[in-house]
């Protein structure tokens, strides 16, 4: 019997090819696009001068240049960002048309399903590219007809959360250096490449130690997702945390996504937060969230 699932996400795909594609990727994101081939798919961020995050990005070779993979919400703001500068060298780039698909299912029983052999984490046929998450998760571009009809439902976006993967709402952007949101826990910052956007903040934030903010995993029992935006005096994605019988303000929701009557959260709280804390949504106090292991460490060699 069959265990393989497919559903519907918010993730948006920006194809980026011509002559100077790698160098001009190589000089706007966090990650050493020099190390990426037609079976590797890795972390990478777009930051803006001051070091803050645009965007989280799956980054891999795809066709004649590269695909990025974020959310719907941060692909509206990294066009814009990634096309500003493109002028000036041979490069184009563009959103494609494609349904992004989130698998769960074992890595074998994908494999068959496709009929094809997977050897890194991406495989690339025809106009298809497969990502590998881990042994149980995958995301799919291309021809929708291999696969089952995909669902609609929250099971995929509540997977990538628990996983710690990290992805921004609207609030979230332009807010948070790539450390915050545990990108280099994820592989995703090279500290060893030349020059890009940002370059100088987030190394600082490494070799300075300044860097005070982390994102954990919050689950809490509870049926949707909280109100998108109520006014400007309740923010929906403000938490407070539990300090004796006061509560005081502890950061912010960048992600959430809700199945089987769970709640799931990414949160950029201080570093040293307790694993046990109480935590809150602070217009619906009735909401409360637990701290969920991160499956990485945050600890650095």
């Amino acid at each position: 019997m069959s265990t393989l699932s497919v559903y519907v996400t918010e993730n948006t795909a920006i194809y980026v090819h011509g002559d100077d594609a790698k160098s001009y990727l190589q000089g706007q994101l966090t990650q050493d696009v020099i190390d990426i081939d037609a079976n590797t798919w890795r972390w990478a961020g777009q930051c803006n001068a001051k070091g803050k995050l645009w965007a989280c990005f799956r980054i891999s070779q795809y066709q004649q240049g590269y695909v990025l993979i974020c959310s719907n919400t941060e692909a509206q703001f990294a066009l814009a960002e990634l096309k500003k500068y493109a002028v000036f060298s041979k490069v184009e780039i563009e959103q494609l048309d494609a349904q992004i698909l989130g698998v769960i299912a074992p890595k074998a029983e994908l494999a068959s399903q496709l009929n094809i052999d997977i050897s890194g984490n991406a495989h690339q046929w025809q106009e298809n590219l497969v990502l590998l998450l881990d042994d149980q998760r995958a995301l799919f571009i291309g021809d929708n007809s291999v696969l089952p009809e995909p669902q609609q439902g929250g099971e995929f976006a509540c997977a990538q959360i628990k996983a710690g993967e990290p992805s921004l709402n609207a609030e979230a952007i332009d807010a948070y250096v790539p450390q915050m949101v545990n990108l280099q826990a994820l592989g995703g910052i090279s500290f060893n490449k030349g020059c890009y956007t940002g370059q100088e903040t987030v190394a600082r934030m490494k070799y300075l130690g300044k860097n005070k903010r982390a994102m954990f995993v919050l689950r809490a029992e509870h049926e949707g997702i909280l109100a998108p935006e109520l006014d400007a005096e309740q923010n929906p994605l403000d938490l407070e945390r539990q300090v004796g019988d006061n509560w005081r303000r502890a950061g912010s929701l960048i992600a959430q996504a809700s199945a089987n009557g769970e709640l799931f959260g990414l949160a950029v709280l201080p570093n040293d937060t307790e694993q046990d804390v109480q935590l809150r949504a602070k217009h619906a106090p009735q909401v409360l969230f637990t701290i969920a292991p991160l499956p990485y460490s945050l600890t650095e060699d």
